[in-house]
This record gives C-alpha cells, structure tokens and sequence, in this order.
C-alpha cells in the first residue's frame, strides 16, 4: 500500500512502499533535495492500490516534484491517449492541463470519450485553460453589438435518419495517431472540436468560424461594402470589427461620447445582415489587436482575419475553412510571401514557386494561438510591432511555425480580389518592405533560430494550371498545336507518340493542315488542342473542347452537304456559337454501326462471288451480323477476300484499306483552318463520314430512344434522368425540341413529353438567369434572386424601381421617422412656419441618406425593371433558339393552362439547375400586385439560403471493380448467383478503398448485393443491406432524387418480405411523394407504388385505402 509520512517545512523525506501480491516491487528512492528519482511498478493488481497509487501520484505533481517513471504507463489514467513516459512530456504540465481542477478532470473525462468513440463538439464549448487578458486595459476598449436575427431554415434530414441499423454494433479500442498526437502537445489540445469525416456524423453539427476585421474610422465607406459582401457566408458565426484610434484620445473621455458620436455619424448606415456584428472600438492605434483574444464574444476555435480590403468570394471562403478543419494547428490562406534563407530578405514576388509566410489580412487560424500571442509571446515583439506599424502578421507566421512545426497552406484564388477603389493600405507606404525585412530579422535574434518552413503545395479551389508550370514564356512553352487558331502550328515526335493511342480510342484521324507560311502539319487533335511542356517535366493537353467532329445539323454549312430527309426536317438549323459538336458516345455508336455494315457488306460480297448470282435487297436484310461474322470467317485467299475486304472498307468509309479502322477529323467545317487540299478525295470522304453520322443521330438514335421510352426499359422520372437517357445514347441536349416533336406523335407518352417540355422550359429559364444576374450588386443578390422567381412563378405585371429602395433600407427609414416623430411630439407648440420648415429639412435628410447609402454608390437597380411578360419574352425567345420549341405561352398561368404541369416540378428543377438553395416551406403561388405585393409576394430575400456551383465532370472509374463488377453480373446472368453474389461482394470492396465509404457506384452495389440475398432467400440481410443503399442515396444523391425513391421502392419490398407491412407502406408513400415532387402524379411509377401500396393495405386489413390505391393505379394506367 502506497502512503505519504508527515514532512516538515525545511527536510522532506519520503518513504513509500509498494506492495504487490507477488512481493516482487522495487522501492522508491527520493533524496533530500525534495525529488524522487524513479517509481517503478512491476504489478497492480488491485482497484484499491490502483486509487491510491493515483492520489499519490497526482500529490506529488502538485508539488512540482520531478518523477521518473518506468513500468508504470498501464496503470496512468488516460494511457492511450496520453503519453505519460515521453522524454519531450512533461508530467507537471500534464497534471495542469488535465487534472488540476475538479472542472479539469470533468472536461478531461469528457473529452476522451469524446475521443474514443469519435464524436464531434460543440463550437461553443470552453477552454481547458483560462488565460485572463494581461494587454486589454478595459479603460481603452468599447463595444458596441449590432444583430439582425435571421431564421434560415435548414434542410430537413431524411427519413432513413432516424433508423440505427447498426445499433448492435460494438466499437472498437482504437484511437487513430493525429488523435494521439493532439493529446500531447505541449499547448492547448485541437483535439476538443475536430469535425469528423465521416459522412455519416456530418449531417448532425456544423462547425462555424468568426471574422475579425481590423478597420478605422476614415475607411468606413470599404468596411462598409465588405460587411454587404460577406452575407450569406453559410457556415459565418459572427462578425468583430475592431475600430483602432477611432478619434484622437482628447476627444473622449468615457464611453458614452465615444459611442453617441458613432452612433450620431455611423449607425444610420450600419449594414444587416444574417449573423451578429460586434464593433469594438479602441481609442490607442496598434495592430496588435487584430490578435486580442476576445473570449466573450468569440464561440468558435476557428479565426478568419480579414482586412478590410479584401474581398474573397463566399465559396473561396468556404473551402479554405474545409481545408482548416482538416488542417486546425496550421495557418490557412490566400496571399503568400516568402523570405529568403541567407540574407533574411522578405520576398513578396507573387510568382514565386515556394512561400514560408501566409498573410494574415486573407487567412484561418485557430483561436488558441490569439491566446499565445497576446499573453505568452515575448512581450518583445508586440512592442517591436506597436512601435513600427507593421509586421504583426509575419509576428503571427513565426509563432505558429515554432509551435506547430508544420508549414501554412496556400488556397488558390482568383488573381485579385483586392478593392482597388478602396484607400491605399499600410503596404503603399515608403519602406514597408525594407521594415519587413528587418522584423525578420528582429524576430530571428528572439528565437534565437529561424522557425519559418519553406512549402512549394497550394490547394486549388478549380483545377488549374500553376504560374511555376508555366513560367516559361508561351512561345517556349508550346510545342504542340496552335494558339492562333492555325496560322501558325507546330508538332512534336513525344506527342505523337502519346497521342496515338488517345486518337485510336477517340476515333480522331491524323489530318494535315496548312498555316500561313504554306507548311503543311499533321496533327492528331483538333488545332486548337495545345502540347505544353512544364517545368516539372510532364506533358499536358489544353483546350480539349473539340475532341469531337461538329455537328452539321447546327453549322452553317451549304444544304448540299444534307441530305433530302434532313433538308424535309429543316436542317441545318441556327444555333447561337458554332462550337456545336457530336458527342463521344453517338460516336461509338454509329462507329459499332458501321462495323455491323461492314460485316454485312463482306457477307453479301462474299455470298454474290460464291453463288454467282445477284443477290437482291432481301439478302442483306435477311443476313444478321453473326451469320455475316460466320461467313468472314471462312474468307480464304482463292474467293478474292483481298478485293472484298477493300471494297467493304471503301463503303464504310474506313480510314485503312485492308481492316475496319472509322476515324472523324474534327477540323472539318472550321473557318480558320486550311485543310491539305492535295488529298481533295479524302476529304469528301471525311465530310461524307460526318454526314452519315448527323443523320444517325436525327433518323436513328432519337427514334430508337423513343422505342426505348415505349418499351418502358428507360423510364425518366425528371429533367435529370432524361438528361442523362440522352446522354447515354449519345443526343445532345439541343435536340430536346425534336423529341418533343415526336412525343407528340406517341399519345402513350404524354408524361416524357411533359418533363421535356419542363426542362426546356427550365434550362431556358436558366440561360436569362444567368444573364439576369451578371447587372446585380453582390448584396442584393438575395432579393433580386426571389424577384426573379416572383416573375418566373408568379405574374408581376409592373416595376418594382418605385419602391425598392424602400424595402432594402427599411430599417434606415424607420429609425428616421422615430426621430421625426419624437420631435413632433416634443414641440406641439411649434408654428406652422417652423414645421414645415422641419417637413423641408426632413425630405433633404432623406435624400441625402439615399444619395450618400452604400446601396446606392456606383450600384445598379437595372435588375428590378424586370416583369413576368419581359421575362417569358426572353424565356421563349430562349427555347425557340436553343431547343427549336415553340412555347407559344406569355406567363406561368398560360403555360401550367396549357402543359399541365406542377410549379413545384418547375421550381425544383430550376433550382437544381441553377444551384439555388431555398428555404422549405409552403410557398403560395398566385397573382401578386403591385400594392401589396410586399405582404403577397411568393418568395422574399429570406427565401434564398445560398447558391452553390454546378459541377460537371467525368468520374474516373476503377477498372478491378468494374470488371469484378460485369463478371458477377455475368454469373448472375448464368444463374450462379453464389459466385456472382461474391464478385459483387468483392467489387464493392474494391469501390469502398477507391471512392471511400459514400459514392453512387458503391450503392448500387449494395442494392445488387441485397437483391441477391433477396433472391436467395435472406430476407433480413437483403433488408440491412437495402437499408445501407438508401442512406448512402440520399446523402450523395439527394433526399429527392429519383434515385432515391427506387431504394425506397426495393426497401419496401423487403420489409414486406420480412413482415415489417406498416413499414413498408410508409417507405413506399416516401417514394411516392419524391416522385410526386419531381415530376407529378401523371406517371408510371406512381402508378406501381400505388398498385403495391393497395396490396400491401390489403394484407393488414385496411380495405378502403387499399381500394383507393387501387382505382388511382387502374386510372393511371388507363390514361
């Protein structure tokens, strides 16, 4: 048993004896210098020796008695996590940190379990250690708080969210290293709000950030615009604005003249916006307190400070805070300097590959580090800052490359983002860099080293080519292709050698050009695809936009080009770019085609030199393609095959003479590109290629599509779906107005017909949007976005200019007219005379407000002149020209009158296409007018949440998986559905370490996988399985796409399987109601559910919803 004797005051000894069952513990040995020189443990077998080995432990820390200890680490509290027995630990400070307190040991606790079962924290919760701000003399600071309380709505979780299908799942001891590290560090722990990456825990907290602007007085009109500018940040938790040397200090001497003169010049003009502004103000000037660790009033660990100048785009903003939340002990920016290593000069060359520093006017950093720099750092380098003006940033850059050892991290940006009308900053002044240059040095001799890391990585928010690989000039850089659009080109052997597998793939046929000087060059791309060779020695390919030959029907090219069935449907038609080309798909399509066509041509030549005999028409027709694969097969050198195969390749139009080889070249129709005209022939024979490739698409492929829709093995549900339909068989979006046109000769489809003529109605819609906003102020963005949908959805008949300055300084107005009337009141005895003469001075106040607003400089309302007539004037002139389709409707009434078609169908798709979030919520579709419209209008500024970007881009696939993946497809096909069950099984593996645990391919891999076990009889599995694949869908998908109901549809199956009726009823009314907002009632899927949904009332007794659902389905399926 472990005991501490009484000690006096002048000699201290200790004797402590560790008993263990085994007799085998050493003893402790402490000198009369108050240390103990080592605890060693062999064995603890005992909870009651375990606690006082603790208590003696823990006493002998607080009396800063140096300790060392062996064989002890699995008897600590907390072993795996904190490491007890590392030489760099110190165990006194461990005790502080951790132990100390009551309030420590409960926050200790609290963060390990945090830790061990990998949950996130609040923004808001407190710090271990209480710092009390030595600096602030509260005598010199004023605060001032600013709020306008939004309620924003946020998108609801689905269903699936409230099911644990895992709720038997144990959890595993493992505690990942960066959790390890962060329990050691010899500062405050990142550990206590790490957000998580696991898609599953995000959707449950959300991490925010506060932003500390460092401003005065004189630059208030730039403060100003830069609050406008900031609204709407989604993941912004509040605003500080700190005023330095707000007036000269003899003017104010209390808080009350300070704040009555602020809010007498400024108030009126104080911006709203969606979160809470704090404005501080500091009678002293020194850019230190940029870095003062405001503890009241910031609630989160992450810090963006911002200069009042800088001017960053919302998502820029976003994904730097993406990139700090995985990166919390670094600094995150956007501007980079550097320093040079042997003179300690301060580099600000912005084209420069490698940095050392992030400046902090543009940059994320952890709240703790306030706390270092304003209470630990040397006091000598706050005053070295204070004294010169400047270098409080690179102060910053020092301390946290001492302390983290790590580098910063540059986020790409655009090239500026600078307000160049805004007043000159410190940077402009003489000297500013030779200063900079010597507090680096200064700073250097205190460290007494030079902590700064040198970093050649940036995180780009776009993908994009980095000044350091092309900073050679253009004319060196280029090897390949031409950047005059063909009057001047060059080629290189290395790209011709990597292009010539790209080619064969893409079916691009080496051509030659001419440029000016008459040179003649082969090329393997289009002409304005560019080689460049960068600096980092590998090879890249630019501008691959025409990869593909054009698209005659949407080119001016003479008729005489078409053919008769094409000039009959009025091709070619305009189109507004000449950039119109043919997709890849469409390609290997017709490509197979013609490989059919070359068969059939070598059989029947083949049939015709064998029986000598013509053969007619019928012959071809009768030969399919294995029967003309079996008759190739038996070509022998007597029956000629030589000249037969040459005769077929000359009518396929093959590139070879002796094989099958179809190649397009894309220069073809091109203004600015001279062709080779010595080789005359082939190229007719190129644009008779293309030719015969434009009408499979109009006479083929489109048809064949519409086949498809008929024999209901492509069923699109909305714009999405069909988009990607037509996609798949390779028909551009352009030609939506054609297969409209043949939908309305199919009455059997009248649902397509209705989502085609939605998406042509929404992607129009788009197309004048886009062009609607680029006349509108960043801060008005809100409201004129829910202008826009008032005239898109609803009929505006007049201008909203009369009274939109109105609504957007409501609150100006009204603290106006508070004041007016107070002084009415006040003054009831006042003249007549006077009181007009006060209405007069009213009326100027007012202008003058409006003249002198930061709503009204430089900006334009053009935006509000918009009505609902004007805008489907642009909408149809936008189908017409686009898509070929005549809306013939002048607003929304006519065409919901006409089309039948639901507003929220409409909506969803637009703003899907668009990228508008919206609050949810029920929104109330009719006439506004123009008197009422502020109480009527559908949608308001507080509807709009945010705008996020449409991304395209071409996943990469796994080629193990996918082939794992087509294998058990095969088996399944086979009837093996063991061996096909466990290539899917292993597919699915190999999708999860590719993709990680949340992507669409891996849930239809689950879905596979639970309809096999379906199949087979385990009915639970394919339910636990099936369930997995409905929360991957809508977390990567969306909670109403189309996708999404067809998981919900098997889900309901398999709990109809499992006994689970009510269950399943529920799951399928979810789908119906996905499907009902995507493209409404009229539908074949809706018709299912309801089929399915009265069989499965039916089977627990409620007989009359179930013959509801019944006649719907039979009434559906009529029409």
């Amino acid at each position: 048993i472990i005991a501490a004797r009484e000690y006096d005051r002048l000699k201290i000894e200790y004797e402590i004896t560790i008993e263990c069952s085994h007799r085998s513990c050493y003893q402790t040995i402490f000198n009369k210098n108050i240390s103990i020189i080592s605890v060693i443990c062999s064995s603890i077998y005992s909870i009651s020796i375990q606690y006082e080995f603790y208590e003696a432990f823990f006493y002998f820390l607080s009396q800063q008695i140096h300790i060392k200890l062996f064989n002890c680490e699995n008897y600590l509290p907390y072993s795996n996590v904190i490491d007890w027995l590392h030489p760099s630990s110190s165990l006194s400070w461990l005790y502080t940190i951790y132990f100390q307190t009551f309030e420590h040991r409960f926050h200790t606790l609290i963060a390990y379990l945090r830790t061990y079962y990998r949950l996130p924290t609040l923004s808001n919760e407190l710090t271990f250690v209480k710092i009390k701000n030595q600096l602030i003399k509260e005598k010199n600071f004023y605060y001032l708080i600013h709020s306008r309380n939004l309620n924003f709505s946020q998108m609801p979780i689905g269903l699936m969210d409230k099911i644990n299908f895992q709720s038997n799942k144990k959890h595993s001891i493992y505690i990942e290293p960066t959790f390890y590290d962060q329990w050691n560090r010899l500062y405050q722990p990142f550990y206590r709000s790490k957000i998580l990456t696991n898609p599953f825990e995000m959707s449950f907290t959300q991490e925010k950030y506060t932003i500390i602007i460092l401003t005065h007085k004189k630059r208030f009109y730039q403060l100003n615009r830069l609050l406008l500018h900031l609204n709407g940040l989604i993941n912004l938790d509040r605003i500080i604005v700190l005023f330095n040397q707000v007036d000269p200090i003899e003017n104010f001497k209390n808080e009350n003249l300070l704040l009555k003169d602020f809010l007498d010049n400024y108030s009126i003009y104080l911006p709203s916006i969606h979160v809470e502004i704090i404005y501080i103000f500091n009678l002293l000037n020194n850019l230190n307190n940029r870095f003062l660790p405001w503890n009241e009033f910031i609630h989160t660990d992450c810090i963006l400070s911002l200069d009042d100048d800088s001017f960053l785009r919302h998502d820029e903003i976003e994904y730097a805070f993406r990139i700090w939340k995985e990166n919390r002990s670094r600094l995150v920016g956007f501007i980079s300097r550097s320093h040079k290593s042997n003179t300690l000069e301060y580099d600000a060359s912005p084209s420069s590959c490698s940095y050392s520093m992030i400046l902090t006017g543009a940059a994320f950093l952890h709240r703790w580090y306030l706390d270092f720099y304003t209470n630990i750092m040397s006091k000598q380098i706050r005053e070295y800052v204070q004294l010169n003006m400047n270098c409080e940033d690179i102060a910053m850059n020092f301390l946290i490359s001492y302390l983290s050892k790590q580098t910063p991290i540059k986020i790409g940006h655009r090239e500026t983002f600078y307000c160049y009308k805004c007043q000159e900053s410190l940077s402009n002044k003489i000297n500013h860099y030779y200063q900079r240059t010597e507090c680096i040095k200064y700073f250097s001799n205190i460290y007494r080293l030079i902590p700064l890391h040198y970093s050649i990585y940036r995180i780009n928010y776009s993908l994009n080519i980095t000044s350091c690989i092309l900073e050679k000039e253009q004319e060196q850089s280029v090897v390949y292709g031409s950047t005059d659009f063909g009057k001047t080109c060059t080629t290189n052997e290395k790209y011709r050698e990597l292009l010539e597998k790209v080619s064969t793939m893409l079916k691009i046929k080496p051509h030659t050009i001419k440029t000016e000087k008459g040179d003649s060059i082969e090329l393997l791309t289009a002409v304005e695809c560019k080689g460049i060779v960068g600096n980092d020695g590998r090879h890249y390919l630019l501008d691959l936009l025409r990869m593909t030959p054009p698209d005659l029907n949407y080119l001016p090219v003479d008729v005489e080009h078409l053919s008769p069935s094409m000039k009959q449907l009025d091709y070619p038609k305009t189109y507004k770019h000449r950039l119109c080309c043919l997709r890849q798909e469409l390609i290997d399509a017709f490509v197979e085609q013609k490989y059919v066509d070359f068969y059939r041509s070598i059989a029947l030549n083949l049939s015709k030199l064998r029986s000598n005999e013509a053969s007619s028409n019928e012959t071809t027709e009768r030969t399919n393609v294995e029967e003309a694969k079996r008759i190739v097969n038996e070509i022998s050198v007597e029956d000629n095959s030589r000249e037969i195969i040459q005769s077929a390749c000359r009518s396929i139009g093959s590139v070879k003479d002796n094989e099958f080889d179809v190649r397009f070249n894309p220069d073809l129709f091109q203004p600015h590109v001279t062709l080779n005209q010595t080789v005359s022939d082939e190229t007719l024979a190129d644009i008779k290629l293309i030719k015969e490739a434009t009408e499979y698409l109009v006479l083929k492929q489109i048809p064949l599509m519409i086949q498809d829709f008929q024999d209901h093995s492509a069923v699109p549900v909305d714009g999405e779906s069909l988009s990607e339909a037509m996609h798949s068989r390779g028909i551009n979006i352009r030609y939506l107005g054609r297969v409209a046109q043949l939908l309305t000769q199919q009455p059997s489809l009248t649902y397509i017909y209705e989502i085609v003529v939605t998406e042509i109605l929404c992607r129009s819609a788009k197309h004048a949007f886009r062009t609607y906003l680029q006349s509108v102020p960043i801060h008005l963005l809100s409201y004129s976005i829910s202008h826009f949908l008032n005239c898109f959805l609803t009929i505006i008949s007049s201008s909203t200019m009369d009274y939109t300055f109105d609504e957007l300084t409501s609150a100006t107005t009204q603290s106006t007219n508070n004041i007016s009337n107070v002084s009415l009141s006040n003054s009831t005895n006042i003249s007549s005379q006077k009181l007009n003469a006060k209405k007069k001075n009213k009326k100027q106040q007012q202008q003058q407000h409006r003249k002198h607003s930061p709503m009204m400089r430089n900006e334009s309302l053009e935006f509000s002149t918009l009505t609902s007539k004007v805008l489907w004037t642009q909408i149809i002139n936008e189908a017409k020209s686009r898509y070929n389709f005549d809306l013939n409707c002048d607003d929304i009434e006519l065409f919901i009158e006409k089309y039948a078609i639901r507003r929220t169908c409409i909506l969803r798709s637009f703003c899907r296409k668009t990228g508008l979030q919206i609050t949810m919520r029920e929104y109330q579709f009719e006439t506004i007018n123009k008197s009422s419209r502020s109480n009527n209008e559908c949608f308001n500024e507080n509807d709009i949440i945010n705008i996020f970007p449409i991304i395209k881009h071409v996943p990469p696939k796994p080629t193990d998986a996918y082939q794992f993946f087509t294998s058990g497809q095969q088996k399944i096909q086979q009837g093996l559905l063991r061996e096909g069950f466990e290539l899917i099984s292993e597919a699915h593996n190999l999708l999860n370490n590719v993709y990680g645990p949340m992507h669409p391919e891996i849930s239809m891999c689950l879905r596979l996988l639970a309809r096999l076990n379906y199949i087979m009889g385990d009915y639970q599995e394919a339910l636990m399985t099936q369930h997995k694949a409905v929360m991957m869908s809508e977390r990567v998908l969306g909670i109403d796409h189309p996708q999404t109901a067809t998981e919900y549809i098997h889900m309901a199956l398999y709990s109809f399987a499992n006994g689970l009726s009510i269950n399943a009823s529920k799951l399928l009314c979810r789908a119906r109601y996905i499907i009902l907002t995507c493209c409404g009632e009229n539908h074949p899927q809706i018709s299912l559910i309801d089929s399915n949904l009265g069989l499965i009332l039916q089977s627990y007794g409620d007989y009359e919803n179930a013959l509801k659902f019944m006649e719907k389905s039979l009434e559906l399926n009529k029409t």
